[in-house]
């Protein structure tokens, strides 16, 4: 996922900058409020190159986590085109992106410890398809052993996956003309969590 923490600080950042067109900021300036926001949350002591932000300024114009966001450079400075959109605003409704977020958030447990994380990490384990278990969850915190885990897990949800494959090929076979057959994991319509949910936790 091109999204880890510190990655999420800096979004959440740039966004707040960008959000409601009150200023606007050139490349220098969200460096050294990134850098700031870092230093202050993760005790970092580091100042972020100017790669990094034009990379997370592609990420979030782009859809690679669905924020598609109106930046605009206008004489090398940074805005929103709609000074009321944030991504805040967006949800996370992509399957691939909600199982990658889970197993980020895995990851990150234990350098976080606001309350709303937990709550944002059963939220999405409940909308998402895959399997994530109290197992998986507890052994996080040795990056080793979930290693492990994972690795075998992924070999059990091959198998689960191949098992499904052949009961959908089965339904689809045994459907009336014109039956749409039944899919696995059925989603609920519009369910979602936001970033902003997540990132109010960061």
């Amino acid at each position: 996922m091109p999204a880890n923490l510190n990655a999420l600080i800096r979004y959440k950042t740039i966004n707040s900058c960008l959000y409601g067109g009150k200023r606007r900021y050139d490349i220098h300036e969200l460096i050294d409020v990134c850098s700031d926001a870092l230093n202050e949350t993760r005790g970092l002591g580091i100042r972020i190159s100017e790669r990094t932000i034009r990379d997370d300024l592609r990420v979030m114009r782009s859809d690679i986590l669905g924020f598609n966001a109106p930046i605009v450079q206008k004489n090398s400075l940074y805005f929103y085109s709609d000074p009321k959109y944030t991504i805040l605003s967006v949800g996370i409704t992509d399957p691939g992106i909600m199982d990658a977020v889970i197993k980020s958030l895995i990851r990150i447990r234990r350098d976080i410890k606001h309350p709303e994380l937990e709550i944002v990490l059963k939220k999405l384990k409940a909308l998402s398809p895959e399997s994530f278990d109290n197992e998986l969850i507890e052994i996080a915190h040795s990056q080793k052993v979930f290693t492990r885990y994972h690795r075998t897990n992924q070999e059990r949800n091959e198998v689960k996956s191949h098992r499904i494959r052949h009961k959908v090929k089965t339904e689809k076979s045994s459907t009336y003309p014109g039956q749409k057959p039944m899919m696995p994991f059925p989603t609920e319509p519009g369910a979602s969590v936001l970033w902003g949910d997540l990132m109010k936790s960061l």
